[in-house]
């Protein structure tokens, strides 16, 4: 049986030596930025690592060969300005290592919660670009060791604009950003997502969501979730959504924020972390 072809993958980036022009070693691939918004964001930056606490951000156009071995810059290392352990980043540049690879993500189409075993990279003339995620678990054997054996298998592969990223990084860039995938969902797949999602985290993108669309999620959430992002919301914002709102919308806020007694309150501990409430059908 032929084997499928392994996309490039972001693994295989890291830990590369990094030379100047003239043939000075600075240090090794740390980490690769992209910016969020388009479908398949090219690499914007290389974070290359000297130390725990020297580094550099290097846009990619200063590139001169990159290889499975090495990079080679353009520049010379007096040109390049140093950074220190937190690199300045744009407001909508991500760190891929740092805030997508091993980080839980929600995939969008499937509507499930998951992992990033490995993020697959494609090539749009001489500069990579993101194409998708892999959250397969043969992915993240072949980084650890044994997976090479695993190679034969393909990848769970999830498309770039089918993400929702949970990192703080990820998420604070997703709110400030109007090309996030998050945005374009329907109210049902708004409290898809809003299921899966930690109350805060959950809270902030109502916020950043227009209030009708906001209140229609809600309506068709589980109840369970309902009534707790409303109560996180507060009360000067459930008023703001509810003067937003369809009138059946609103009636639903109304409800879901109405004060329940102690035993309504009480949470079940043993299976409060994991029990997943998704919207009702229909």
């Amino acid at each position: 049986m032929r084997r499928a072809p392994v996309p490039p993958l972001l693994s295989d980036q890291l830990g590369r030596p990094v030379r100047s022009a003239s043939g000075r070693r600075l240090g090794r691939v740390a980490d690769l930025t992209v910016r969020l918004g388009p479908a398949r964001p090219q690499v914007d930056h290389l974070l290359v690592r000297s130390g725990r606490s020297t580094g550099y951000l290097v846009g990619w156009a200063d590139v001169a060969r990159s290889t499975p071995t090495e990079v080679v810059l353009r520049a010379d290392a007096h040109l390049l300005p140093v950074h220190p352990a937190r690199p300045p980043l744009e407001t909508d540049e991500l760190l891929l290592a740092r805030d997508v690879m091993d980080t839980q993500v929600v995939d969008l189409h499937g509507q499930r919660l998951s992992r990033v075993s490995e993020v697959l990279l494609g090539e749009e003339g001489l500069t990579p670009e993101v194409v998708a995620v892999d959250l397969g678990t043969a992915a993240l054997l072949r980084r650890i060791g044994p997976g090479r054996l695993m190679l034969r298998y393909p990848p769970v592969a999830v498309a770039w604009t089918d993400l929702h990223l949970t990192s703080r990084r990820g998420h604070l860039v997703q709110l400030s950003t109007d090309a996030a995938s998050f945005r374009r969902l329907d109210a049902r797949g708004l409290a898809e997502l809003l299921a899966r999602l930690s109350t805060r985290k959950a809270a902030d993108v109502l916020h950043a969501v227009a209030p009708a669309r906001a209140a229609a999620a809600l309506r068709r959430s589980h109840p369970h979730t309902g009534r707790r992002l409303v109560r996180a919301l507060g009360s000067d914002e459930r008023q703001r959504l509810m003067r937003e709102a369809a009138a059946t919308d609103a009636a639903t806020i109304e409800e879901l924020g109405r004060p329940t007694s102690a035993i309504q309150r009480r949470r079940f501990l043993r299976t409060a972390g994991w029990r997943l409430r998704r919207p009702p059908k229909g």
